[in-house]
């Protein structure tokens, strides 16, 4: 059985896009998550490199950091956390960069 190939469309609801800029702008303690034992200290210093690269606006190896939100998803429970991970790689998928 083949799957027919559909075409991507563009969605965008209000509310959505709300949403996603709320948790964009979140804190979220990843000192906390490190300091309890939850994510290394490297996936800690490798997330921080990231942000700060984000927000100067700097290439950086996007595989690389897609890698580590990955990981972070499988090792966190927050809900919170997670869907600042998930917003993060859909505005890569998006090609927006996240910040």
């Amino acid at each position: 059985m083949t799957v027919p190939d559909v075409p991507a469309a563009m969605v965008n609801n209000q509310f959505f896009d709300e949403f996603t800029e709320k948790v964009r702008v979140k804190p979220i303690p990843w000192e906390g998550y490190s300091r309890a034992g939850l994510i290394s200290s490297e996936d800690l210093r490798e997330l921080k490199e990231y942000q700060q690269a984000a927000q100067a606006r700097e290439g950086k190896d996007v595989a690389q950091y897609l890698g580590l939100l990955v990981r972070l998803t499988e090792k966190l429970a927050s809900v919170d956390a997670l869907q600042y991970l998930l917003v993060q790689v859909d505005d890569i998928v998006e090609g927006q960069g996240g910040g």
